[in-house]
């Protein structure tokens, strides 16, 4: 029951922060971590799709969101 609604938060919450850049690694590390989940419990065979949303979300967590997102406007007013 647990797992169900964390799950469901995630869902929900994550992108919204992907969205407005805000804990944009951590957001897409998240995010990533449920579709490998769904990829090998639920549905095996949709790795295509799930291959995509692994690629984009990698790409997230190795690059960081950029110039547009909150996360850099508070970085650059830290430092």
């Amino acid at each position: 029951m647990l797992a169900a609604y964390l799950a469901t938060f995630a869902e929900h919450f994550f992108p919204l922060m992907l969205w407005l850049g805000l804990g944009s690694r951590f957001a897409a590390l998240g995010l990533a971590v449920m579709t490998l989940t769904i990829q090998l419990f639920v549905y095996p065979d949709a790795w295509v799709t799930h291959g995509l949303w692994m690629s984009s979300l990698l790409v997230l967590v190795l690059q960081g969101p950029g110039r547009l997102s909150l996360d850099h406007l508070i970085r650059a007013r830290q430092g």
